[in-house]
C-alpha cells in the first residue's frame, strides 16, 4: 500500500466516477484503475461497486475511506511539521563558545551581527571541546569559538586571539615573587589553576598542577596554604572580588598563553554564517581578509 494509491482512492470515492477522478488527479484512467486493483488486492476487500455509470463505496470502502482520510491527513501534517522544522534550522545560528577573557567580545559582534540580520536567530551551545568538529562537520554547529584548531579538510579554522595568564598569590613571609617570576621562581610554590580550557600542565611542563571548579577552594589555598595560582584576568577578576589583597602579575614575559581560534564548515549553505565568520573575525583583526568558498 502506497500513499499515492490512497489518495487516488479518496479522490475516486470523492468524484464517483473513474474518468472525472482521473482527470481530477492528471493521470490516465488506466492507471487509476491499476492503482485501485492494487490497493483493493492488498486489502483482500472490494472497495467499489459500479452502479449505472457512476461506482460507489462499498460498505468495506467506506470503512476504509475514512481511515484513509486520517492517513492523509496525519502525512500531510506531518509534511509540515517537518518544512517548517527545515524553514527554522535554515535560519538558526548554532554556536559553540569555549570560555575566555574575550567571550563577551564575541557575543558584542554576535548583537551587531543579529541586528544586521534580523531573520537569523541563533543558539548558543555548551559541550565537549572533543565533540565540536564532528558537529561542525554534521552542520549541527556552524561556528566554533575553540582553544583547537581544526585541521580536517573540511573545516576552516583562522586565529582570532591568544588567551593571555596571570599569576596571583597573597604575599607573605612565605609567598614572596617579583613582577616578572621566572619558571623557576613559579615552581617553587604550589600551582593551582581554575579548570582551564587548555591543559595548564602542558603550558607549564608539570604534572601537579591542581585544578579546581571553585574558585572558593582557590582562595582558600592561596590565603591559608601558600598556593599561586594560574588564572585568565576574568578569572583573576572573580577570585580578587571579594578578597582584593591578592598580587597579580602577567606572565606574558614568559610567552604563556594560548590561541583561542573560530571555525566553520566549507560549504556551509547557510550564508549568514560565512558574513558571521567574517565579520567576527575582522572585529578581532581589522587586516584580515574575508573568507569565501
Amino acid at each position: 500500500m502506497e500513499i499515492k494509491q490512497l489518495k487516488y482512492f479518496i479522490e475516486t470515492a470523492r468524484q464517483e466516477h473513474m474518468t472525472e477522478a482521473a482527470l481530477s488527479l492528471n493521470v490516465a484512467q488506466s492507471a487509476l484503475s491499476r492503482q485501485i486493483n492494487m490497493l483493493e488486492s492488498d486489502l483482500g476487500v472490494k472497495l467499489f461497486n459500479r452502479v449505472g455509470r457512476n461506482i460507489k463505496l462499498t460498505d468495506a470502502g467506506r470503512l476504509f475511506y475514512e481511515d484513509a482520510v486520517s492517513i492523509i491527513e496525519a502525512v500531510e501534517k506531518s509534511k509540515e511539521k517537518i518544512n517548517e522544522e527545515n524553514i527554522q534550522k535554515k535560519y538558526t545560528l548554532n554556536i559553540h563558545i569555549t570560555r575566555s577573557d574575550m567571550t563577551s567580545k564575541v557575543l558584542q559582534s554576535l548583537n551587531q551581527f543579529l541586528r544586521q540580520n534580523n531573520e537569523v536567530e541563533f543558539n548558543i551551545h555548551t559541550l565537549d571541546e572533543a565533540s565540536v568538529e564532528e558537529k561542525l562537520l554534521d552542520e549541527t554547529l556552524d561556528i566554533v569559538i575553540s582553544a583547537n584548531k581544526s585541521d580536517h579538510h573540511d573545516i576552516q579554522s583562522a586565529l582570532l586571539f591568544e588567551q593571555n595568564y596571570y599569576y596571583v598569590f597573597r604575599a607573605s613571609n612565605s609567598v614572596q615573587l617579583p613582577t616578572r617570576a621566572s619558571l623557576n621562581e613559579l615552581e617553587e610554590f604550589p600551582l593551582v589553576a581554575y579548570d582551564p580550557v587548555y591543559d595548564s600542565r602542558d603550558l607549564f611542563r608539570r604534572e601537579d598542577i591542581g585544578i579546581y571548579k571553585d574558585m572558593t577552594i582557590i582562595q582558600h589555598l592561596l590565603i591559608d596554604h601558600g598556593h599561586v595560582a594560574i588564572l585568565t584576568h576574568e578569572e583573576t577578576k572573580q577570585l580578587t572580588y571579594s578578597y582584593p589583597n591578592f598580587t597579580v602579575h602577567s606572565l606574558n614575559h614568559l610567552n604563556i598563553k594560548h590561541p583561542m581560534y573560530v571555525s566553520m564548515r566549507h560549504g556551509n549553505q547557510k550564508t549568514f554564517v560565512r558574513r558571521w565568520y567574517n565579520q567576527l573575525h575582522q572585529s578581532f583583526n581589522p587586516l584580515f581578509q574575508p573568507y569565501s568558498d
